[in-house]
């Protein structure tokens, strides 16, 4: 249930435009443009069984900071992903809710513990809010503690707005 402060503290914040490249991690053989296995499993930023979100970093270093953090909360070895593709992207997006910064943040009451926590409760009704309120993505810190990360919800991209796959690379983790 969508809390009608957070939904009024989200609605006062002005939306920013971007126009960036962005990375994202991937299966080979999956969909680079499908979210909808963040629609049915969650993320960070959409709870499970919600709204198809496509989660990509702002440089390459992040996305693989993001895998090797998703294989250490799984306890697993990076080899256990392979073969992985890293996805370059063109995003262009009109209605973005910016986190980026401690008063973007705090002005949705949502902290550093709770940007970085391993439960993403409070990171997930700070998203179904803006994604409520229509915003095409949230612009926040990756949890990995470096870079930035955007999360895009396709149900929210207006006419004007676009996310597309450029290219890709094989990617395997340097030797250790």
């Amino acid at each position: 249930m969508l809390d009608p402060r957070l939904v009024a503290r989200i609605d006062a914040l002005e939306p920013i435009s971007i126009e960036t490249q962005a990375y994202r991690h991937l299966a080979v053989g999956r969909n680079p443009l499908s979210g909808s296995g963040a629609r049915v499993s969650g993320g960070r930023w959409n709870p499970p069984d919600s709204f198809a979100t496509l989660y990509v970093a702002l440089d390459r270093e992040t996305a693989i900071a993001e895998l090797q953090r998703l294989a250490a909360r799984q306890r697993r070895s990076l080899d256990d992903f392979l073969p992985r593709r890293i996805y370059r992207y063109s995003v262009s997006l009109v209605a973005v809710l910016d986190l980026c910064t401690q008063t973007q943040r705090g002005s949705v009451e949502l902290g550093e513990s709770e940007l970085r926590a391993d439960d993403p409760v409070v990171c997930r009704q700070v998203a179904e809010a803006a994604q409520h309120l229509g915003l095409e993505a949230v612009l926040a810190p990756s949890a990995t503690g470096s870079g930035t990360v955007l999360a895009v919800f396709f149900d929210r991209l207006r006419a004007d707005s676009h996310v597309r796959d450029l290219d890709y690379e094989s990617w395997t983790p340097p030797a250790a």
